[in-house]
Formats: C-alpha cells, structure tokens, sequence
C-alpha cells in the first residue's frame, strides 16, 4: 500500500475508511439497481402491451365462436339462412 494511505488511514481512523468504503459500495449498488429497475419497466411494459393485444385476439375468437362463426360450414350454412330469410331447405 502507498505510504499517504497509511498515513490518511492512522489519521481518520478505522471507522472512516469503513464508511468510505460503505459509502463506494452503497454508490455503486444504487446504480446497479437503478438501471436494472429501468430495464425492469421496459420490459414489463412490453409484456402489458403483448397482454393487450393477446387479449383483442381472444375477444375477437370468442365472439366468433359466441356468434357460431367459426366453423366455416356453419358460417356457410348462417349465410345462407339469411340469405333465406331464415328458411332451411
């Protein structure tokens, strides 16, 4: 070690370095995690926004399926019977 850093070190005491060296550590960490909650928002944002849009899907399936317009003959068949006025022949 550097004789200035003894002699700081006998000087300040222990305790200083302690809470100097605390205070780097507490620094560095802070920072660490700062950008590690930025990163966290952005991706929860994402996934909120692929939720949404999951969920648009769904609701547009469970319509079709609600209305009997997701089989393709049955969407066939509906068609016709309006077409017919209701009527199935």
């Amino acid at each position: 070690m550097p004789e200035w850093f003894i002699e700081i070190l006998k000087f300040s005491g222990l305790g200083a370095f302690m809470f100097f060296t605390f205070y780097i550590y507490h620094k560095s960490s802070a920072e660490m995690f700062k950008v590690i909650n930025e990163n966290m928002f952005k991706l929860l944002d994402k996934v909120i926004e692929q939720n949404i849009l999951q969920l648009t899907y769904l609701q547009k399936i469970d319509t079709k399926v609600s209305n009997n317009l997701w089989c393709p003959m049955v969407k066939k068949i509906s068609h016709n019977e309006q077409e017919q006025g209701g009527r199935i022949e």
